[in-house]
């Protein structure tokens, strides 16, 4: 790894609508607003992370990138050329529509899974925090994103069905990447919380019990303030700081700061067993109807 960047998180989840994105910008701008620099890179073809981020820095506009993390992948090379400074202490390595071609371009193979790792040890920035914002599926991308990470976070909404996506994640990354699973640390935070519903407090009990320390204690709550955010192209820390969807994301960047400090003794991730899909179906089956 390159010893420039002191933390790659890969945001993952294969269920969609589950904040993964929106996660991915607002704690990347929270960690932003604690004074730390920050890369994001976009290995989402669809591109919203960077539509959520491309409207924060003088003159951007919000079109498409003329240079993405596409051309960085294919030339294995640093990041620098495709570098867009998005916002103050927040670096973006843009999506666009050429990674639709990255299962064809990338390969399966480990020498096309190992670009992403190769262009960061390869960049000469100095960052805090790496945040990958990954595809909502597996493939070449998200195994980049897997083998480049040191932590992997799973952001998960507060739905009945948000512990079987999770399930069908673990089970899916232990079966065919599962050799690198040891050098990771899997972790997770509730999105979309609704605390005045029983439903959702009912729910929240269940992804307690299902992922024990490895949940984060930060939850963050559903709030129209950050899907408004992503439509301006800012982070929520620039545009409703004093608002509940900036709180929580500020939270949860100090949570994660906290368990990687030098000397601080860090809170287990999720231990990915044989049995985990079982897990997630007992918890499915039992939860609130």
């Amino acid at each position: 790894m390159n010893e420039r960047v002191r933390r790659v998180l890969a945001v993952m989840n294969q269920k969609g609508g589950c904040g993964k994105t929106t996660t991915a910008i607002n704690l990347s701008g929270a960690f932003s607003a604690l004074g730390l620099k920050v890369l994001v890179i976009d290995l989402d073809p669809q591109a919203h992370a960077t539509m959520g981020l491309n409207g924060a820095g003088e003159g951007r506009a919000g079109g498409p990138a003329e240079r993405t993390i596409h051309q960085a992948l294919m030339s294995r090379s640093g990041l620098e050329p495709v570098l867009m400074p998005v916002d103050e202490g927040i670096d973006l390595a843009p999506s666009g529509d050429d990674l639709f071609f990255a299962e064809r371009d990338l390969g399966y193979d480990d020498s096309g899974e190992a670009r992403l790792s190769d262009c960061l040890r390869l960049t000469n920035r100095t960052y805090d925090y790496v945040v990958i914002d990954c595809p909502p599926s597996l493939g070449p991308l998200t195994f980049n994103g897997l083998r480049a990470c040191d932590e992997i976070l799973i952001p998960v909404e507060i739905g009945f069905f948000s512990l079987n996506g999770v399930g069908n994640l673990l089970r899916s990354l232990r079966r065919y990447r599962k050799a690198w699973l040891s050098e990771k640390r899997i972790r997770a935070v509730a999105t979309m919380f609704d605390r005045q519903t029983t439903f959702a407090r009912e729910v929240m009990e269940e992804m307690r019990a299902f992922f024990g320390d490895a949940l984060y204690a930060t939850m963050i709550h559903r709030t129209v303030k950050l899907k408004e955010a992503a439509s301006f192209g800012v982070p929520i820390t620039r545009y409703d700081p004093a608002g509940r969807g900036c709180e929580d994301h500020l939270a949860l960047a100090r949570e994660i700061m906290a368990s990687h400090q030098a000397g601080s003794v860090a809170a287990p991730g999720l231990v990915i067993g044989e049995d985990e899909g079982d897990r997630s179906r007992h918890a499915l089956e039992s939860g609130p109807r």
